[in-house]
């Protein structure tokens, strides 16, 4: 009898500790100002605490699969669904938007300027571990550029590191996503917003793991899809 009441015990204190672990949320690099603004607001709202994990989307899902400590993922359902994630549910942020940005001193029309000789590099997310890279492949291929940019291209890990690369000159252009670049003014010289039939729709959103029990989950989800929540996904560019 003493043994079962011990085991009810500890039971029921590992039961305690894992809600006392805060939420866990990871995301893409290229939605740290969305995310961190996200979370901002929905503590205050809550008064319940969140951490953060940010890398590129590869990292993220590996570690979404392997650590058993991340409750919900912050990207792009596709992208998600094809990487093996077992999601319980996916709440929609916003759509994407693909832009080309350049750096300051230059200037482009459209997206077919990047085959004109003076455009000499031309940075891209990682097709393979980025939804942007992957957006910025496709419309390329559809707008005949890809065989033209292919001695151009450099490919890059993360949005992040392609709007870097923009904002200190050392690329002619930069294939990157509305919400890593607004507010970045003279920083950089511009930036268009790539023809949205070029490539496939860019559904943003919050994943929630499958087996994830934490009411606090199901509160950011709902936060996520609140009228504060869009707003602040409309704020940045989704």
């Amino acid at each position: 009898m003493k043994r079962l009441a011990l085991a009810l015990l500890l039971l029921f204190a590992c039961a305690a500790m894992a809600q006392a672990e805060p939420l866990t949320v990871a995301s893409g690099a290229g939605y740290k100002k969305l995310v961190t603004e996200l979370v901002a607001a929905y503590e205050t709202k809550t008064g319940n605490k969140v951490e953060l994990i940010f890398g590129n989307m590869g990292q993220v899902v590996t570690q979404a699969k392997t650590s058993g400590k991340v409750h919900l993922v912050i990207g792009e359902r596709s992208f998600l669904d094809k990487a093996g994630l077992a999601l319980a549910s996916f709440t929609e942020v916003g759509r994407g938007v693909l832009v080309l940005a350049w750096p300051k001193g230059r200037s482009l029309a459209s997206l077919e300027d990047l085959a004109k000789p003076e455009v000499k590099r031309v940075a891209m997310p990682d097709p393979a571990r980025a939804i942007y890279g992957a957006a910025g492949k496709e419309a390329l291929t559809h707008a005949g550029l890809a065989e033209k940019l292919a001695a151009k291209l450099l490919v890059v890990a993360t949005v992040p590191q392609v709007t870097t690369y923009v904002v200190t000159g050392e690329v002619d252009a930069g294939l990157t996503n509305l919400t890593d670049v607004m507010g970045l003014g003279d920083k950089i010289g511009g930036y268009l917003k790539v023809d949205q039939g070029l490539y496939a729709p860019i559904s943003i959103g919050a994943g929630l793991l499958e087996g994830v029990k934490k009411p606090e989950a199901a509160a950011f989800v709902a936060f996520v899809a609140s009228p504060q929540g869009r707003e602040l996904a409309r704020k940045h560019g989704l």
